[in-house]
């Protein structure tokens, strides 16, 4: 019993040593939204779920949200999350000639933090959500509402961006990868219950002509995609000469016992 604990003493003690000769495999993917939706404040109680999405304030002064998911599963158990980007596509601003026209402003991405349903309404402003799906006053309707319409920051969503990004006209927009974003993905990769996606916010909500609609998953095609979740992360793996320790160590412990 002796040489044995001698022998798990000295593995212990070796072990330290194998885990800094690592090598890291480096993988991309590109992950389309696999739900999507708005929330659309002058339809309280409409879904846009079979749309395409829509966030900032119209030229009515009223504002809308983008809710998108990503499917991070096949992201493997243990990569390390190096980078994350985040693109969708402006399909439509509003009317130049109407209101003053269109107002470039910033918007954010938000983790959220509770679940909701995308739904089935269609249409520019929606339809009267059926029970589960989203919508400006609940994020599952007829069962669960937001802590506030359209949702409470710090309670609902994070009170952070996850990354910003300036939008003006029509086309693709990347939010760049940051610290927040990264830590978002990596928990959703390290605790897959905790994936409730983003939510889009206008920086300038009180600012008419801020709206801009996007692609989503249902109204998409080569040009404009839905949305759109780019993921670099490294794959820690033993180096050849920690392998040939742990065989050594491996060796020694047959012996003694």
């Amino acid at each position: 019993m002796h040489l044995i604990d001698q022998s798990f003493a000295r593995f212990h003690k070796w072990c330290l040593f194998p885990l800094l000769l690592t090598q890291l495999s480096a993988a991309s993917l590109t992950l389309p939204s696999v739900s999507d939706t708005s929330l659309f404040e002058n339809k309280p109680d409409s879904n846009l779920g079979a749309t395409s999405m829509v966030s900032g304030t119209n030229q009515k002064y009223s504002r809308s949200r983008a809710l998108f998911l990503f499917d991070t599963s096949s992201i493997p158990t243990g990569a390390v999350i190096s980078q994350v980007e985040v693109l969708l596509h402006v399909t439509r601003q509003p009317d130049p000639d109407q209101h003053q026209g269109p107002a470039a402003s910033d918007f954010s991405l938000h983790r959220l933090y509770v679940s909701w349903g995308e739904g089935q309404g269609s249409g520019l402003t929606g339809t009267i959500a059926t029970p589960g799906s989203a919508t400006w006053n609940e994020r599952h309707f007829a069962n669960t509402s937001w802590a506030t319409p359209g949702g409470m920051i710090g309670t609902d969503y994070a009170a952070i961006p996850s990354s910003t990004t300036s939008i003006g006209d029509v086309g693709p927009y990347l939010w760049g990868s940051s610290n927040t974003l990264i830590e978002d993905v990596q928990s959703w990769v390290n605790q897959p219950s905790t994936n409730f996606g983003f939510i889009l916010i206008n920086e300038s909500e009180g600012t008419l002509g801020t709206g801009r609609r996007f692609a989503s998953t249902e109204q998409s095609d080569a040009n404009n995609p839905a949305p759109q979740l780019l993921v670099t992360y490294t794959i820690p793996e033993p180096s050849a000469a920690a392998l040939i320790m742990l065989t050594l160590i491996a060796a020694t412990l047959r012996r003694r016992i």
